[in-house]
């Protein structure tokens, strides 16, 4: 140390290093030149009386400062005797990990469920959630009764913890400083997924209490979760699961806006008939017959139909076998337009006229079944 830190500094930062020693050594370092200044100051104020019992008089002890310096500073707590000797194996640290991966896998699965409610706004997937919920709930069950300590003490927690700060310190600073508004931002988005459901399927409403409770985790437990680290097991789970229902729902969003859309009146589509062979389709609906009038509205026959590139607008010609009547395929060709096909029951108009009225079961008919207003 520096030659012009009094003794009465030294040994206390002594003691204070000693009480950190858990910690990363760099990270040890950095506390004590954060502290040095204001232990200076203290010493400078109590001029040649400056020891360290008169600056545990105004401090506390070494050890209570090194405490405080831990809850400021967000540091996991000192091991006690207890946890130094059953940290690394045993069965006691068992219950702490299963804690772990029951955050971690349940979050991971919440995530998917988020995705799929976000990407196709059906509510169905939520019962997924009687599986994961109880998952994740054991794992908060042993924390609030047992404590964060059995946790951080877990050796890939630690790991994990010093990884962070050495190599996302700058990033985790930020993002703290930004955590009020993101769990304001989390209750918003939970509320107009819900509300997308409700208008989608009035079926949804029956989830409307589940995203009033993550709400709800998200305005308390979110903020709280700095100075109670057992919420971690409420909070991480409600930001995986809004952070995969925003990406879901950009997803549905873009597909909705690269989707044609289906009430256009104008919408022939190429498709397949119900034996696989090319069909004409006018919106969802297969078409195997058309009409053609002239400018006087008189039907055309013998109309031939091309596409723009001069293929033939081939489709299946229908007709009756004379043996059962019944509709079968004749062949296929581009020429309109084609017999209509009658059923059994029903009159040229397509009216039906009771079973009693008479007609073969199939017959065909030549006959325009509509007069066609043509615009001047």
């Amino acid at each position: 140390m520096s030659t012009q830190t009094p003794p009465a500094v030294r040994a206390y930062l002594s003691r204070v290093r000693t009480a950190l020693a858990d910690l990363p050594t760099a990270e040890v370092d950095e506390i004590v030149e954060d502290v040095r200044p204001h232990l200076l100051e203290i010493a400078e104020g109590l001029g040649e009386a400056a020891t360290v019992e008169s600056m545990t008089e105004q401090l506390g002890t070494p050890e209570s400062y090194a405490a405080e310096v831990r809850a400021t500073g967000d540091y996991p707590p000192a091991p006690t005797e207890d946890t130094a000797t059953t940290e690394d194996t045993g069965p006691a640290t068992a219950p702490a990990r299963l804690a772990v991966w029951s955050l971690v896998l349940g979050a991971f699965a919440l995530g998917l469920v988020g995705f799929a409610l976000g990407s196709d706004l059906d509510d169905g997937v939520l019962f997924g959630l009687l599986v994961i919920v109880p998952v994740i709930g054991a794992g908060a069950w042993f924390v609030w009764a047992q404590g964060t300590s059995p946790v951080a003490q877990l050796p890939e927690i630690k790991a994990l913890r010093d990884t962070l700060r050495t190599k996302a310190g700058p990033a985790l600073r930020q993002l703290r400083l930004m955590a009020p508004a993101w769990w304001v931002l989390c209750a918003v988005v939970l509320a107009l997924v819900a509300l997308l459901l409700v208008v989608k399927s009035r079926h949804a409403i029956i989830g409307l209490p589940l995203f009033v409770a993550m709400a709800a985790l998200a305005l308390w437990a979110g903020p709280r979760t700095e100075s109670d680290r057992r919420l971690l097991w409420a909070s991480v789970p409600v930001s995986v699961f809004v952070l995969a229902v925003g990406a879901g729902l950009v997803t549905y969003l873009a597909g909705s806006i690269d989707r044609p859309s289906d009430d256009y009146p104008y919408n022939y589509t190429a498709n397949t008939s119900y034996d696989g062979e090319p069909a004409l389709n006018y919106g969802d609906e297969e078409l195997d017959n058309l009409y053609v009038f002239d400018a006087e509205g008189k039907p055309l026959t013998d109309v031939y139909l091309y596409t723009a590139d001069g293929r033939p607008l081939t489709v299946p010609r229908y007709g009756c076998e004379e043996s059962t009547e019944t509709r079968v395929t004749t062949g296929r060709d581009n020429k309109f337009p084609r017999p209509r096909i009658q059923q059994g029951g029903y009159d040229d108009q397509g009216n039906y006229n009771g079973y009693n009225a008479y007609r073969p079961d199939c017959a065909e008919s030549d006959k325009v079944p509509f007069t066609a207003a043509i615009p001047d």
